[in-house]
Order: structure tokens, then sequence, then C-alpha cells
């Protein structure tokens, strides 16, 4: 004969409870970052940064802080991989002349169809202390995408959407303009000498003065080398561009 078991009320609810909490920490994709700043502690913690990267990339992140006692410290120094988001623990203060904390956030995207990095997103908050409002604890979230839209200044990126402290950024990184070495959106005398002074910095043992989209745009010929035959080349289109000609750049 078949005996039914029983099981305790009490069994049951132990067993949803722990249920939900495996349901909740499987959703939740959320990566807590650790703080490299000495003095962190975690009973002042009132809000936070989030970071969502794109897929495909990766994100640099500094976040440091200025303080009565304190210039630009280091507070969280993070290489974040794509395709996640990410936590950072914020501390709170009173906000006074006494007593505060400003924080500034800075972000570079590397990836797209390049590979390449773009310019860095920098933002500045603070944090209200939570004993003295203890229903302030607020959350910075920053959404990053990446596009081809082209952009005429060094910053790569546009904020397309801001509500409360969330901001939606994309990043124009599957955007190259050959031969705009400055980004003011043609090719012209102008990229021709920034592209001469790096050739002349790289064959005499220097550092290379251009980032790395400012590398793929020098290179009009493709050949891997930035100098004087780049140089030749773009002041050739923007002749024949600036005289009312249409020539490509396979065409000089």
């Amino acid at each position: 004969m078949r005996h039914n078991r029983v099981i305790p009320l009490a069994v049951v609810l132990t067993l949803m409870t722990a249920s939900v909490e495996l349901t909740s920490s499987a959703v939740d994709n959320t990566v807590k970052q650790i703080p490299v700043y000495a003095e962190f502690d975690e009973n002042e913690i009132n809000g936070a940064v989030v970071v969502n990267v794109p897929e495909d990339s990766a994100a640099d992140v500094l976040i440091t802080f200025t303080s009565p006692e304190v210039t630009d410290e280091i507070y969280y120094e993070a290489n974040l991989q794509g395709g996640k988001s990410y936590s950072f623990d914020i501390e709170g203060r009173d906000n006074t002349e006494l007593d505060y904390r400003n924080y500034k956030i800075s972000i570079e995207i590397t990836g797209g169809e390049y590979n390449i990095t773009s310019s860095a997103f920098t933002d500045e908050i603070t944090v209200p202390d939570v004993n003295d409002n203890p229903d302030s604890y607020v959350e910075y979230v920053y959404n990053f995408t990446i596009d081809g839209e082209k952009f005429e200044n060094e910053r790569d990126w546009d904020i397309v959407s801001e509500k409360d402290t969330e901001k939606d950024i994309v990043v124009h990184l599957n955007s190259i303009t050959l031969g705009d070495i400055n980004g003011d959106g043609i090719a012209d005398a102008s990229d021709t000498s920034l592209v001469l002074a790096e050739y002349s910095l790289l064959s005499t043992g220097g550092n290379s003065a251009f980032n790395s989209r400012q590398k793929l745009q020098a290179d009009v010929n493709k050949d891997s080398i930035i100098d004087s035959a780049d140089a030749s080349k773009i002041l050739a289109y923007y002749s024949i561009n600036s005289t009312g000609g249409n020539a490509s750049w396979d065409e000089i």
C-alpha cells in the first residue's frame, strides 16, 4: 500500500523562498565592482553608478572624487567586458562646504567595426548622505550603444536620451572619415600638416600623437604606414574637390 508523504508547511515556504532567491540571482546580470580607494566605507554607501557596456566592446571606467581633503582621488578604476551591466557603490556625503564629495566619472568605449577607442564620456555627480537623507538613495545609470553616425568634433559620442539620473549614450565608433584628422568634417591642408607632424614624430623615434581613430583616418593609402605619401594624397584630394572636382580616394 502506497502512502502519501505530507511535507510540513514551513519546509514548503523555505523551498519557495530559496527558489525565488535563486531566480532573482540568475536574472540579475549586474557585476559589482570593487573600489580601489583604501578608505572606502560600506556603511556610508548611499548610491551607485551603473554602466551598461554594449556587446563586442570593452569599457575603461575611472571614477575620482574631490573633497575638502583631496583632489581627484582615484575611487574606482576598472576595465569592463562587453554585454554586461556593472555596478559601482558610491559613498554619500552631506554636500556642505565642510563635508562634500564631487565625483567625476570617465568612460571610454573600445570596439566597433574598427576596434578603436572613443574619447572619454565624462559626468559629474554628488550623492547625499544616507544618515541625513534616509530616502535619498540614488542610482546613476549610463547605457552605451555603438553606431556609425558621422560627427564633426573631437567628442565622438552623443547623449541621445536623458531622464532623471539615467542617460543613453551613443558612441560613433563605426564612423571613419579618411583624411579628416582634426575632426572638422573635411580633409584639407590642416590635416596634411597634422599628418606631416605625425610622420616627423614617428620617424625620429617619438610616440604617436594620434589616437586609434586618427591613425586609421591618416593612412589614406592604406599601407599601414603614416608618412609623407599620405600627406600628399590628402592635399591632392583637397585640391581637386575644393575646385569643383569630385575625386574619390581610390582615384588619387
